[in-house]
């Protein structure tokens, strides 16, 4: 479940905020509420918090340092008792009481731009030495700190949350999509409280009068305000836009919009779609009550176009809060020695801003590696950019690192677009599959790593950019180099951190570890022992397993498992039929091992090189591991020249790697 941490001052403040913001994010988001008065002990990493003031971060930097993001709460007055402080003689001298000096000036401002200027405002907050004598208080919410001596106290409520606020919150949990309509309900609904609190005050006030028209000419919506008859009784500058050059003061909703359209008849509802002029429109209807008497309607209107452009432009801005990496530290789950080493090197590594190289098999977490370390930097709060480059064509990866100039090419955006390395500027780029980059970009990539700057395609400016480089390759780049496909000076430049991921099979006291974490993960239980979900010889088999794709793999069986699960426990039948042929492969090796025990070690890679139609080193080495040899590639090498200087094999570049002549049949058939 999502959730959203609130830090303030005052427990008074604390709980209003949050009943404000359940009115918002509903039962889709979990809300925890903390305040300075009665200490605070968490820490929020990983956490969005919402602050409901600057000075906070400055109080409790340490429980604030790793949260995801930091929200700093614009608030607006919620003028509860309004008509109180529009009964007050112009000159009036008030103490403004608030819970510190800093929000005691931000609200005598905010009264001040609202309109109430005609007062002399001092300050009083908890701690103040000296202040003025004043009869009167006015106080957003904090009544109970107000001087013994005072005579009238306005509390004009609580200090709301504004709705940029609130919007900017509802964007960082992606809720825009299913709850963006709740908040502009709520927002409308705000303004209906505050026309049916100036309603209950002297309406001949020509002021009055003027702050309504100003608040709904602003609104972005078209809006109809109608008697219970449905008459008009009032429409903003949006609704002449829609019906230009027409008086329609006092004219009935019917005749305007169609005679069979009924406010009362329809109700509160959102989502009506009404045709006017050949263009399509939204409404929703609102109606307003003064306790149990109906006053009318309100009626807003958007036209279709402009919110499928609201709603791709709220797209695109959610499309760059995707730069973020979700993974830590905390969701590597191990306890074996050699993954803790590996974790303990990699944050190391995170605290410092020196090109990292991941080198590992596929499916062993290479992406959620390169997260943890961005998240354990101190770019944490910046942009994390990820491109693999084995997905991307040559011309279509340069486009996307480093942007294009309008024009560049057939097909270009008008007014160009920014690059991934752009996009990452603060942050963090991630290059998976970097064994893979194409020669041409090779060149291009280096001037990048030595000159921290980039030149969009079609374009001569260079632009400046600070970021983090990680890379990672599951591919010998050893190998490439020697065979001219990776360039000598881009790898140094790569090499600068290395770090290995672990295997699945060199870490198999975690694979019980896993497989539970994973069970209750994807069907959404909690076992409580893997006993409870299959047999012991399940159990088994799946440790001993050699795991090829790794975690990945693991992930993917587990998945398999849980949606074939019946009542019975799993049993090893019920595995995936690829697992159990590539357990039955294994066997078969293992015996030809066992079998060739006393072959040397040359003959044992003739072996290998005779079962594949072209094999490289580094699968050689892996080959050897599963049937239980270790050793390094810089020994196969030099047995594979030894081989090739025999005529027993052939040695080609690129993918095919080493083939089997016809002597190194005759040799091995000998045998």
């Amino acid at each position: 479940m999502k959730e959203l941490i609130v830090l303030s001052l005052g427990a008074n403040t604390l709980k209003h905020v949050i009943v404000q913001l359940k009115k918002y994010v509903g039962a889709d988001v979990q809300i925890k509420g903390y305040c300075i008065e009665n200490k605070i002990s968490e820490h929020f990493a990983g956490k969005l918090v919402l602050v409901t003031s600057e000075l906070l971060c400055r109080l409790v930097p340490e429980h604030v340092a790793d949260a995801s993001k930091i929200i700093v709460a614009r608030r607006t007055l919620s003028y509860e008792n309004i008509d109180k402080m529009l009964r007050l003689k112009d000159g009036s001298e008030v103490l403004l009481v608030n819970d510190m000096k800093e929000s005691c000036i931000e609200v005598m401002e905010q009264l001040k731009n609202h309109g109430f200027e005609n007062f002399v405002y001092y300050p009083y907050y908890p701690g103040i030495e000296t202040y003025r004598k004043c009869a009167i208080a006015i106080t957003p919410g904090e009544s109970n700190l107000a001087p013994e001596e005072v005579e009238q106290i306005i509390d004009i409520g609580t200090r709301q949350i504004d709705i940029t606020t609130i919007v900017e919150i509802m964007g960082e949990l992606d809720l825009i999509p299913t709850r963006g309509s709740i908040a502009s309900s709520e927002f409308v609904k705000e303004i209906i409280e505050l026309t049916k609190s100036l309603s209950r005050l002297n309406r001949k006030l020509d002021d009055t009068n003027v702050l309504l028209s100003n608040i709904f000419d602003k609104f972005p919506k078209a809006l109809f305000f109608c008697d219970k008859d449905e008459n008009v009784l009032y429409y903003n500058e949006e609704m002449k836009k829609i019906f230009p050059g027409l008086s329609l003061l006092h004219m009935n909703i019917r005749a305007i919009l169609n005679s069979d359209f009924s406010l009362a008849e329809i109700g509160d509802s959102t989502g009506e779609i009404l045709e006017l002029n050949g263009k399509d429109y939204i409404a929703s209807i609102d109606t307003v009550w003064n306790e149990n008497d109906r006053l009318g309607y309100l009626l807003m209107m958007e036209n279709y176009a402009k919110f499928k452009d609201l709603d791709t432009m709220l797209r695109s801005k959610l499309k760059k809060k995707e730069h973020v990496a979700p993974y830590h530290f905390d969701n590597l789950f191990y306890k074996d020695k050699k993954m803790e080493r590996m974790v303990e090197l990699a944050k190391k590594i995170a605290r410092r801003d020196s090109t990292v190289l991941i080198r590992g098999e596929s499916g062993t977490g290479k992406e959620l590696l390169a997260q943890a370390i961005h998240n354990f930097s101190a770019r944490r709060n910046k942009p994390f950019v990820a491109v693999n480059f084995a997905s991307l064509s040559s011309s279509i990866l340069e486009s996307e690192l480093f942007g294009y100039e309008e024009g560049a090419f057939t097909g270009a955006k008008k007014g160009g677009k920014t690059g991934m390395f752009e996009e990452a500027h603060e942050g963090t780029i991630f290059m998976d599959e970097i064994g893979d980059t194409p020669l041409d970009l090779q060149v291009k990539l280096l001037r990048v790593l030595q000159e921290g700057v980039v030149r969009r395609v079609g374009g001569n400016r260079e632009i400046p950019i600070d970021v983090r480089i990680i890379t990672a390759t599951n591919v010998n780049l050893e190998e490439k180099v020697e065979q001219g496909l990776f360039r000598q000076d881009l790898y140094y430049r790569l090499n600068v951190l290395p770090i290995h991921t672990v295997s699945l099979r060199e870490r198999r006291d975690d694979i019980p570890y896993l497989l539970l974490y994973y069970i209750n993960r994807v069907s959404e239980q909690e076992y409580s022992s893997l006993e409870e979900y299959m047999t012991q010889e399940t159990i088994t088999f799946i440790k001993n397993h050699p795991w090829p794709g790794n975690v990945r793999e693991l992930m993917n069986v587990v998945e398999y498992l849980v949606n074939i699960k019946e009542e019975r426990a799993i049993e090893k039948s019920d595995l995936p039929t690829y697992l159990l042929e590539e357990a039955e492969k294994e066997t078969i090796d293992r015996e030809q091992q066992v079998q060739h025990a006393e072959l040397s070690e040359s003959d044992m890679i003739l072996y290998i090189i005779s079962k594949k139609f072209g094999i490289g080193r580094r699968k050689i080495v892996q080959e050897l591991a599963l049937k239980g040899v270790n050793m390094g590639e810089g020994k196969v090498k030099t047995i594979i020249k030894y081989l090739e200087s025999k005529q027993l094999i052939e040695v080609k570049t690129g993918a095919r790697g080493c083939m089997l002549t016809e002597k190194g049949k005759a040799y091995l058939h000998g045998r």
